[in-house]
């Protein structure tokens, strides 16, 4: 492969980018040549010595993918997910063994959410029921329970689930973090990248 070749085709691949990473990158690959011609090698060998420009470029998008926006909110969720998906292309591996798992832990964090969020609501509902059986004798009951304890449970309850609320948002960003930091590392294990 030449070496207009090879800086094509990684421009290429590192798909929507910022334009200054961009060039950047291309510049450290036409260095690359430029050195491996002044120390006497051909295009073709300094090619092969670098990988395969299409791979090197999705690592490249990848990285950039997962750097922190310059806002300072740090690394999406939206970001890790197209992250993890591009990183499905670089090998039959990722799809196979990775993929599987990732969606399995993605449903659990969904499930874990959905019981935190429910813990506020039955509370406030478990709550607000004594007032209901006041309200609308006909069609709440309480069944025999104090009122004072339904009200109590209900506080507690919801004081229960807003503490779940909060640990699944620290649970959140710690997941997040973890796929961003796999999915650098596999990037660079399969281009083999420092």
């Amino acid at each position: 492969m030449t070496r207009e070749a090879f800086v094509t085709e990684l421009a290429r691949s590192l798909g929507r980018m910022p334009e200054a990473d961009r060039k950047e990158i291309l510049y450290d690959y036409e260095e690359h040549f430029r050195m491996g011609i002044a120390d006497g090698k051909n295009e073709e060998e300094i090619a092969r010595a670098l990988g395969n420009p299409r791979v090197l470029g999705k690592s490249f998008a990848i990285d950039a993918m997962l750097e922190a926006p310059a806002s300072g909110t740090g690394v999406t969720a939206g970001s890790v997910m197209r992250a993890v998906f591009a990183s499905m292309s670089l090998t039959i591996f990722n799809v196979i063994f990775v993929l599987g798992p990732f969606l399995g832990l993605v449903g659990v964090m969904i499930g874990l959410w959905a019981a935190a969020v429910s813990l506020p609501l039955a509370g406030l509902g478990t709550f607000l029921s004594p007032i209901a059986a006041l309200i609308l004798p006909r069609y709440v009951s309480l069944a025999g329970m104090n009122a004072a304890f339904i009200l109590f449970a209900g506080i507690g309850v919801a004081g229960l689930g807003v503490l779940a609320v909060i640990g699944m948002w620290k649970l959140s960003r710690l997941f997040v973090l973890m796929i961003a930091a796999y999915v650098r590392f596999n990037a660079r294990i399969v281009t083999r990248r420092k």
